[in-house]
């Protein structure tokens, strides 16, 4: 593995339930840690459909293998935007995810 090519910066955040002021529930998303992966375009691409604009990203993202890995609850930070993390593989040394993102 060489360390040169992980040389973006992305955040694993998880979903969390925090109790609000009169007792029910606020869904949240806590960082679960920052590190350096690398980030390659899958496909992306805009269309315009009944008068709106659609856009939809898709990327594959490596980084190190953790104590605590992203899982299918987990959403990825990348260059200010949120990306749904479609699949996850886990190998001996290292994490891929597959994460996209649908902004309309």
């Amino acid at each position: 593995m060489r360390p040169t090519k992980y040389n973006k910066r992305v955040t694993i955040q998880k979903l969390t339930k925090v109790e609000n002021d009169i007792g029910g529930w606020t869904n949240t998303w806590d960082d679960l840690y920052s590190c350096w992966a690398s980030v390659l375009p899958v496909k992306g691409f805009k269309k315009l459909e009944y008068a709106k604009l659609e856009y939809a990203e898709a990327y594959e993202v490596e980084m190190r293998k953790r104590l605590i890995n992203a899982d299918g609850d987990c959403r990825v930070v990348y260059g200010g935007n949120n990306y749904q993390i479609i699949s996850f593989m886990i190998t001996d040394d290292k994490v891929n995810l597959d994460i996209g993102r649908n902004a309309g």
